[in-house]
Formats: structure tokens, sequence, C-alpha cells
């Protein structure tokens, strides 16, 4: 390997390293949804073992990964209001 080819790899290592860094943020909030969205289906099917009405499709699965917790809560209170 001459002195170019280790520079171009030096050049393309910062940048994919670069690259990651600026990534990490929305892939840990991507991964954070999607736990708190199977947390929350898997809440809702215990609600639903104790005879609440709640379904579970995209609006609950997305209700509760954007909101976590509390997303359940109003889900709940939804469900004894209506």
């Amino acid at each position: 390997m001459d002195s170019t080819q280790i520079i171009t790899a030096m050049i393309f290592s910062c940048l994919g390293l670069m690259t990651l860094i600026i990534l990490s943020k929305p892939i840990k909030f991507l991964l954070k949804t999607i736990a708190n969205a199977a947390v929350g289906c898997i809440a809702i099917m215990i609600l639903q073992t104790m005879g609440l009405p709640i379904g579970i499709n995209y609006m609950t699965v997305l209700f509760t990964g954007l909101l976590g917790i509390p997303g359940i809560a109003g889900l709940l209170i939804l469900c004894v209001l209506l």
C-alpha cells in the first residue's frame, strides 16, 4: 500500500465514524420507541385479560411507543371515559 491509499482509508474511516456519531441520536430514539411499543403491547394485553376493551392496533402501539407509560395511562383513561 502506498501513502495515498493509506490516507484515503483514513479519510473514509473518519467519515464513517462521523456518520455513526451523527446518526446515533435518531437510532437511540428509534430503539427507545420500539422498546416502549413492545412494553405497551404487553401492558395492553394484560389490560385486555383484566376485561378492558383496549385493542392493539397501529394507533395504540404508536401512542404507547411515543409516550411510554403515560400513553398507556392515557389509553386507560380514554377507555374508562368512553
